[in-house]
């Protein structure tokens, strides 16, 4: 792909609207979001072979969490990198480079999907 269409690519990338699928998670004190995972029979056998509790929590961290409660269904990821962009004081491209990074990320593991932006009747 020559470096012309992936500019082009990622520009169309950006306004698709990320919804969440993975609805186990919560928020904790610290405004941090922990996903919560089913533990598998595997894992909970070794567990009790090692006596240890299984832990499948993955906490993300405070920008993954910001960008992950700012994923409301009807935000485009456009609008979610400017408010990311407000809230670090970031350029827009290097907000716009992290967060399409994570939302690629999170949609490879089936936790987001992504629809397309509703259209403007301007």
């Amino acid at each position: 792909m020559s470096p012309e269409n992936q500019t082009k690519d990622d520009y169309h990338f950006i306004l698709y609207v990320p919804e969440i699928l993975h609805r186990k998670y919560k928020v904790t004190y610290s405004h941090k979001v922990v996903l919560e995972f089913e533990i598998n029979p595997v894992k909970r056998l070794m567990g009790r072979l090692v006596n240890k509790e299984p832990v499948s929590d993955l906490e993300l961290d405070e920008l993954s969490s910001s960008a992950w409660l700012s994923m409301d269904g009807t935000r485009s990821i456009l609008d979610i990198i400017r408010i990311q962009s407000k809230k670090t004081g970031d350029d827009i491209d290097e907000a716009a480079r992290r967060i399409v990074q994570f939302m690629r990320y999170i949609a490879t593991r089936g936790w987001i999907r992504f629809k397309p932006a509703p259209e403007n009747p301007d």
